[in-house]
């Protein structure tokens, strides 16, 4: 009887470990990634990436420095991820021509997007790090299994479908991710996405997305 009460402490504590070894590994990981990514590029993208790696090395020091502690774990470990997305979205796009005088490339739009969420993924895990939170809670599939389906969606239709269809079916069906999904808005705001997705990209960045089917 003894022994089976002790089991789920045990259990309770080595996944307590797991996560503050974790705290440390995944920001070294994410910084050994960037200055790879770093190495391979060069200009801008190079200085970003190494600058990226900088500062996941000093959150990972910092955290072994305290103890291997995090009391806000949940925007801890979202803001890696956001930095993660980022540092993956400038290595993807180093081989794309940026500015050209004051006419935007492929490779602009990509880039600042992923500054703009770089910036708040590192003010989002310095909350995780210098606020206090909530614990880790259970990972729900639904969200993220739909908004991947919705990825690759907009990913297989959006040179034969166009950007408009490719856009709006996406936006729709990552809607299935929640269980509070309202349609009659989710459908208003995927055409107002639609339009909004259009006037930045056809128009102000005058990058050559095909606009509806071929037939």
């Amino acid at each position: 009887m003894s022994q089976q009460m002790e089991t789920p402490a045990g259990s309770s504590e080595r996944n307590s470990l797991a996560l503050a070894y974790a705290a440390v590994v995944l920001p070294g990981l994410l910084a050994a990634f960037a200055l790879w990514a770093g190495w391979r590029s060069s200009g801008n993208i190079a200085l970003s990436l190494i600058a990226a790696a900088a500062v996941l090395v000093i959150v990972a020091a910092y955290i072994a420095w305290r103890g291997f502690l995090i009391p806000n774990p949940q925007d801890y470990y979202g803001g890696l991820a956001l930095i993660a997305l980022c540092l993956f979205a400038f290595w993807a796009s180093s081989d794309l021509p940026g500015m050209r005088g004051f006419s935007f490339g492929p490779g602009t739009a990509p880039r600042l997007f992923a500054i703009v969420l770089m910036a708040f993924g590192i003010a989002i895990t310095a909350m995780g790090v210098l606020t206090n939170g909530k614990p880790l809670e259970r990972y729900a599939v639904r969200g993220p299994f739909w908004i991947t389906v919705s990825i690759f969606i907009f990913a297989l239709t959006v040179r034969q479908a166009g950007l408009v269809f490719a856009t709006f079916a996406s936006f729709v069906v990552s809607g299935l991710g929640s269980a509070e999904t309202r349609w009659i808005e989710t459908i208003i705001a995927g055409v107002v996405m639609t339009a909004f997705s259009v006037l930045l990209f056809v128009y102000l960045l005058n990058l050559p997305f095909q606009l509806w089917p071929r037939f």
